[in-house]
């Protein structure tokens, strides 16, 4: 009974996490007011600021100790920079002791196994929400990025150089990730940075095959002088076949995943409605009646 209650209190807590990265992916797609979105922004802005403190401590701690955090800041930049890498780190270690103690407290005596459990569960959870952030900002620059190249492929076949087209693009098009990370683009390319460096960075900043490509096609066009409308017109029909052997992929998958569903809770009632009326038969009037 123990282990059940502990259990259902880990998924609550991962249902109200998936809620909140939720609630900010609607407010972040949906066009509204520039008062309500200022009100959702500071709302979001909270858990910065409840951070800060313990962050200010982690960050002493990794001074001295010298610990190396490349890596996560990397897959900080990919999910958008929800937070500093310090911030993360005092989420985690905030997570990782106040688990197994909220454990403790209600489940008194709680067994070893549940205050693992909820000691896993609470290192886990600050590394999941961040991988689910980096893999919907890829799904979403990953939807935007054929569109964007075949309009880069019209500007510049009407003429116009690359960066004045990827100015055009900006104006032009849809807020979205994407267009984020082009303005930065930009702005790395007016500050004095090489394209080709500026076009490195933003293919770090969002870590995806796609855009890795994307940004390996256009250096190789810009080093060899081959045009670059013909490299991007190559470029959108192979992100396109991509995305298309995706959708095949996936949809080869869904009979599988539809396999646990069907055996654990849609084949009990199918059977329960079916040999229901016959149990009840039995039971009443034995085999010979029946």
């Amino acid at each position: 009974m123990e282990l059940l209650i502990v259990f259902a209190l880990l998924f609550a807590g991962v249902g109200l996490l998936a809620y909140q990265i939720a609630s900010q992916r609607v407010v972040g797609e949906v066009h509204l007011p520039a008062e309500i979105k200022g009100q959702a922004q500071a709302k979001a802005l909270d858990l910065k600021e409840i951070l800060n403190v313990p962050a200010s401590y982690v960050g002493q701690i990794i001074k001295k100790g010298d610990i190396p955090l490349e890596n996560l800041r990397r897959k900080l930049v990919s999910a958008g920079r929800p937070m500093s890498a310090n911030q993360f780190l005092a989420l985690k270690a905030i997570l990782t002791v106040s688990l197994p103690v909220l454990t403790f407290i209600i489940l008194r005596p709680a067994q070893p196994a549940v205050l693992a459990a909820g000691l896993l569960m609470g290192f886990m959870l600050p590394d999941l929400w961040l991988k689910s952030k980096i893999q919907k900002r890829q799904a979403a620059v990953l939807r935007d990025l054929p569109h964007i190249i075949d309009l880069l492929n019209i500007c510049v076949g009407a003429g116009l150089d690359f960066m004045v087209a990827v100015s055009r693009v900006i104006q032009e098009f849809k807020q979205c990730v994407l267009i984020d990370e082009l303005k930065i683009l930009m702005q790395e390319i007016q500050m004095g940075s090489a394209r080709r460096d500026a076009l490195k960075n933003l293919s770090t900043r969002i870590n995806s095959p796609e855009v890795i490509s994307f940004s390996r096609t256009l250096i190789q066009a810009d080093r060899m002088g081959t045009p670059i409308g013909e490299a991007l017109k190559m470029q959108a029909e192979e992100i396109r076949l991509r995305r298309f052997q995706r959708g095949e992929e996936m949809a080869l998958k869904a009979p599988i995943k539809l396999l646990f569903p069907l055996l654990f809770f849609i084949l009990p009632v199918v059977l329960i409605i079916v040999a229901g009326p016959i149990m009840i038969q039995f039971t009443r009037g034995g085999f010979m009646k029946f």
